[in-house]
């Protein structure tokens, strides 16, 4: 077996043999939600999705990632070769084909974006996926910490180090990135010197689902940055509502199918303060009505969250 069979398995199936069973299903059976695996608790914190062909999985306590990735953190492995061989020892070295749940399918969305060319990879085609991992580089959590205001704690809750490699220069990178729904990676270089930004292997938008069990409302945000800093500046770790990650307003097609499959009731945006975050909004107002509540304002003086978050910081310092 190797990684892209490994990640191609049915995480329920893997799951159900080591003895958890899902408390929640929602999304006509494309998201279960699990008591986590890494810990006791009462309400569920642990979901898996089926989306872009595969699933994929989130723990509000730890990390998420694809099934590998979760062989990884359940078993304490280091090696993807010994994440490989248990999955030949545990579920065979043929990895069977996720059963795709009965229903519509609220996804199609995403499989139209995974053939949006101009949208795969990055522009120059040049920067080739290697891994990504719970953050362990000291470089990542001291530019969030100190340059972003983000704490290393909530971080490490949501986002992932990413290697990379430049093909036409043969060399290798790392940055921070966010999982997308599609199973590919927005990243940025850990640098207030460098504001290099990209999406790797697909870019689309990223779902956050809230811990309230009747969720009729969506936060949506820009950027990962923006999401984290609302977090910060509410005291919060999770959202009690959904929450919408669009890593670029070229996503807006992808966000507003979303919106239209789930139906919220309420759309709280908090796009940035600038001509194109308030086109943005305004493309939302135009196409979601009086569901939209800008939220924007509440941050006027700034141009987005984390700009925000940064001058109460410096204002909490001069005290």
């Amino acid at each position: 077996m190797n990684s892209d069979h490994a990640k191609k398995l049915s995480l329920p199936d893997l799951l159900a043999r080591l003895g958890h069973t899902p408390v929640r299903s929602v999304k006509d059976g494309r998201e279960l939600w699990y008591r986590s695996p890494f810990r006791e608790e009462q309400e569920p914190s642990f979901h898996t999705s089926f989306i872009g062909g595969k699933w994929i999985w989130n723990d509000f306590g730890d990390i998420g990632g694809t099934v590998l990735d979760f062989v990884m953190r359940n078993q304490g492995f280091t090696k993807i070769s010994d994440a490989l061989s248990y999955l030949d020892r545990t579920v065979g070295s043929r990895p069977s084909r996720p059963q795709i749940p009965p229903g519509p399918d609220l996804f199609s969305f995403q499989q139209q974006s995974s053939r949006a060319a101009a949208e795969n990879f990055s522009e120059s085609g040049q920067l080739e996926f290697i891994e990504a991992y719970p953050i362990r580089n000291p470089v990542i959590l001291s530019y969030l910490s100190s340059e972003r205001c983000i704490p290393p704690s909530l971080a490490k809750l949501y986002l992932q180090e990413v290697r990379y490699r430049n093909t036409a220069m043969n060399k290798e990178y790392f940055g921070f990135g966010m999982l997308n729904q599609t199973g590919g990676y927005e990243i940025r270089a850990a640098s207030s010197k460098y504001t290099f930004k990209t999406p790797l292997i697909a870019r689309d938008i990223t779902i956050i689902p809230g811990i309230s069990a009747n969720r009729s409302a969506v936060y949506i945000f820009e950027g990962m940055t923006d999401f984290l800093s609302f977090l910060v500046l509410t005291g919060a770790k999770q959202v009690s509502d959904d929450a919408i990650i669009m890593h670029s307003l070229t996503s807006y097609d992808r966000a507003a199918a979303y919106l239209r499959a789930q139906n919220y009731e309420q759309l709280w945006t908090y796009l940035d303060n600038d001509k194109a975050g308030q086109q943005g909004t305004e493309r939302f107002k135009a196409d979601f009505g009086a569901k939209v509540f800008p939220q924007s304002d509440k941050f006027a003086t700034h141009k987005d969250l984390n700009e925000a978050l940064r001058a109460q910081q410096v204002q909490r310092k001069s005290r």
